[in-house]
């Protein structure tokens, strides 16, 4: 290939694809309005072109009345309003399809002055050279079929040159007005709702941040064990297994399962109630071994509702507050853990039969930190209540939107 041309095919090449990026816009844009949108445009041109044909025909209408024997004032005011009707609808049609590339173009990229410069001017032009002339010449001949007398101003003599320059100076500076100011007002709101957009998406990309941040936090919460509880448990099993191996052996399947249940994911998943639910329950059977089966549990979670997504350590620290109220108590107490969904809301109930009310310290801080931790992953519509039952006895339930499955 000859080097010296080789400069040339790039630039041809780069025009092509220039050319061909045109069309497909000037395509999108075409296929972006229905029907209705021209019905619309063509609707608001009736509008504008009445209006300015009305206030045309009242700014002369002293001369009309002035002219002796001439009353034809209904067959005059039609004659004006055709043309400027027709003149604004296929102005407001250029319009429709003008501000239509612009949004296009919007949504690809910025928009940059020399394309609102370049729609105003072709806008502009179409209006005065194209659309002005048809309407000037329907006027004419609509003229003549009324009878109207006087003398138009195409048959005041001129080349073509000087007549499109009469028509230009009724007309010109209207349709430039309008188009300007319609195509800089719309550019202003492509550009407001783009940076609108761009605002509400930074900020929930900054919400989805945090409630993964969150999420990362209790997950290295719930791995991060209570050594206390971690230690006991230990000591039990080793206590047992000298007086009763099956019972220690249990004990000891329930802590791995839980230790296993509370170490995170290896992706990055929030985690299911079917996790949770598997967590729960082997901390439950530790904490009724430990008490020697003065503590029942049960916890129910409907094999549909499993795959829900739920965010860790949320279910665990109520059990843990009911569970360590009731190894205080010394009495037979009996927890129990239910999931339900209805009504596009899932709830998760904590209940214990034979505990006091939670009141201390430590109790209502945990409360108040898992307060903040729904409230932040869940939002606003998400609940944590709690409520004291006669004659012994606490719940709390967890109810948030249904979050999906995973």
């Amino acid at each position: 290939m000859n080097t010296a041309a080789a400069p040339q095919v790039v630039v041809l090449q780069r025009n092509a694809t220039r050319r061909g990026r045109a069309v497909q816009t000037i395509a999108r844009a075409w296929n972006s309005l229905s029907w209705r949108h021209w019905l619309i445009a063509a609707a608001i041109g009736v509008f504008m072109g009445a209006v300015y044909g009305t206030f045309y025909f009242l700014y002369g209408l002293d001369q009309f009345l002035a002219r002796p024997g001439l009353f034809p004032v209904t067959k005059i005011l039609i004659n004006i309003m055709t043309r400027w009707v027709i003149l604004m609808t296929g102005v407001a049609c250029a319009l429709a399809f003008a501000l239509a590339l612009l949004l296009d173009i919007s949504r690809r990229g910025p928009i940059r002055p020399r394309d609102v410069a370049m729609a105003i001017v072709a806008v502009a032009a179409f209006g005065s050279l194209v659309v002005d002339p048809i309407a000037v010449a329907v006027n004419y001949y609509q003229r003549l079929w009324l009878q109207i007398p006087g003398q138009h101003f195409l048959g005041a003599g001129g080349d073509w040159l000087t007549m499109l320059s009469r028509m230009y100076t009724l007309s010109g500076e209207k349709i430039t007005t309008v188009v300007g100011t319609v195509i800089l007002s719309a550019v202003y709101y492509f550009k407001d709702s783009r940076t609108s957009g761009a605002l509400a998406v930074a900020q929930l990309g900054l919400s989805h941040a945090r409630k993964r941040r969150l999420t990362e936090e209790l997950r290295r919460a719930q791995a991060a064990l209570d050594p206390d509880f971690l230690f006991a448990t230990l000591a039990e099993v080793d206590r047992r297994f000298d007086g009763d191996p099956m019972v220690a052996q249990r004990l000891l399947d329930a802590l791995i399962r839980y230790l296993r249940a509370a170490l995170p994911a290896k992706d990055d998943s929030i985690g299911t109630l079917g996790q949770q639910a598997t967590l729960v329950r082997a901390y439950l059977e530790i904490e009724s071994i430990r008490s020697s089966d003065r503590l029942q549990a049960d916890v129910e979670v409907p094999s549909e509702l499993e795959s829900r997504l739920f965010a860790p350590a949320l279910i665990l620290p109520l059990v843990a507050l009911a569970a360590g109220d009731a190894a205080g108590s010394g009495r037979d107490t009996r927890i129990h853990v239910g999931v339900s969904l209805a009504g596009g809301r899932l709830t998760v109930e904590v209940r214990c039969d034979g505990c006091q009310p939670w009141a201390t310290a430590e109790q209502e801080t945990t409360l108040a930190s898992l307060r903040h931790r729904v409230g932040a992953l869940y939002g606003s519509r998400a609940e944590l209540s709690f409520a004291t039952r006669a004659p012994r006895g606490s719940t709390a339930k967890i109810v948030i939107d249904d979050p999906g499955s995973l």
